[in-house]
């Protein structure tokens, strides 16, 4: 009997391992590319431009992340108008910055960009059109609970919004949210003093790809719109500015593909993420396109403070216990913190 189940792991030792064969998998590579990101508002200067190249992308070696792009000649054209030039940021290179207050972007008016490298290549927006966009009405947030199965997210207030879209067809919106949300942590020592800095605000910013069609709900109300999520780590006050943008269609599409890519999940075997190519190109080769896009856009602000009292101490400690609760001075443990509140967030 022995013999019998010596022979039968034998046997399916041999068979397992004749199924199984390494598979070499070839690596995949993308090329550096330079990006764009950046617009034109009509509201007052400075605009920044942000200029990266990727890092050269290996399936089997992670790549660099963004490299800065120095030295370029970056200018951004009112067509039919004036040229301004931008000046790289000494301190953060990866930006350029137009300062000048007399060049402000306006509604009617079209704009390009370009950006000459230091090898000579030039690259050039395709015209970019800034339309005018309508004002948010009403902003309102409410209350959200995390799912009985979410562990790694507090509960949130969910920031609504109502616009009126305009009678005429063709309007694309685009919203950004960001905010400033009270966070606890152990603090520390102050000699006789006890404990300090154990609260400060912390801040939250919102995908800034979300965007809509007015294609099924032109000329009607735009009600009830999520625009914004802002946790609630601790009671107290959440100060919220939302910017609704208006887009050209070529925008609106980008930003379309834009989301739809940065939601997307896969595994090793997808196929690389395709490159979402945007309005700029080289001035000799219209084929070679730079990522990102350059904009134009209006912009309608409105701010909030929502009261942040719907949860108690007691009952955040019970719900989360130290969950959200990390070690040290505030401000230091919770990236950008600062210990107080907002001021003038409503002027």
């Amino acid at each position: 009997m022995r013999y019998f189940y010596s022979l039968s792991f034998l046997l399916l030792s041999l068979v397992f391992n004749s199924c199984v064969e390494e598979v070499q998998l070839p690596p995949r590579s993308v090329e550096s590319r330079l990006v764009v990101e950046g617009l034109v508002t009509n509201e007052a200067p400075p605009y920044s431009i942000k200029l990266t190249y990727t890092g050269v992308y290996n399936s089997l070696l992670y790549g660099q992340q963004e490299i800065p792009v120095n030295g370029a000649a970056v200018s951004i054209t009112e067509v039919g108008g004036r040229t301004v030039q931008l000046q790289q940021d000494p301190i953060t290179p990866f930006f350029y910055w137009q300062r000048d207050p007399t060049f402000v972007g306006t509604v009617g008016k079209s704009y390009q960009l370009t950006v000459e490298l230091t090898d000579g290549t030039r690259y050039v927006s395709d015209p970019e059109p800034l339309h005018e966009v309508p004002p948010i009405d009403r902003l309102y947030a409410e209350y959200r609970p995390r799912p009985n199965d979410d562990f790694s997210n507090p509960d949130q207030y969910e920031v609504l919004l109502d616009t009126q879209d305009p009678d005429t067809p063709g309007n694309f919106y685009r919203w950004s949210g960001y905010g400033y949300v009270p966070r606890f942590s152990t603090g520390e020592p102050r000699g006789f003093a006890g404990k300090c800095c154990q609260y400060c605000f912390y801040p939250i910013y919102g995908s800034g790809s979300d965007v809509q069609s007015d294609a099924l709900i032109n000329g009607k109300a735009i009600s009830r719109r999520p625009v914004h999520a802002s946790p609630i780590y601790y009671p107290g006050q959440h100060f919220i500015e939302i910017r609704q943008y208006s887009l050209s269609q070529k925008a609106y599409q980008f930003w379309v593909r834009f989301e739809e890519q940065r939601k997307r999940t896969g595994s090793l075997f997808d196929p690389l993420p395709a490159s979402i190519e945007g309005n700029l190109h080289s001035e000799n080769d219209p084929t070679r396109l730079a990522l990102g896009y350059f904009g134009a856009s209006a912009v309608s602000t409105r701010r909030m403070i929502i009261p942040g009292d719907t949860l108690t101490v007691g009952r955040i400690e019970i719900k989360y216990g130290t969950e959200f609760v990390k070690d040290g001075n505030c401000q230091r443990v919770y990236s950008q913190g600062q210990l107080l509140a907002p001021e003038n967030w409503l002027k």
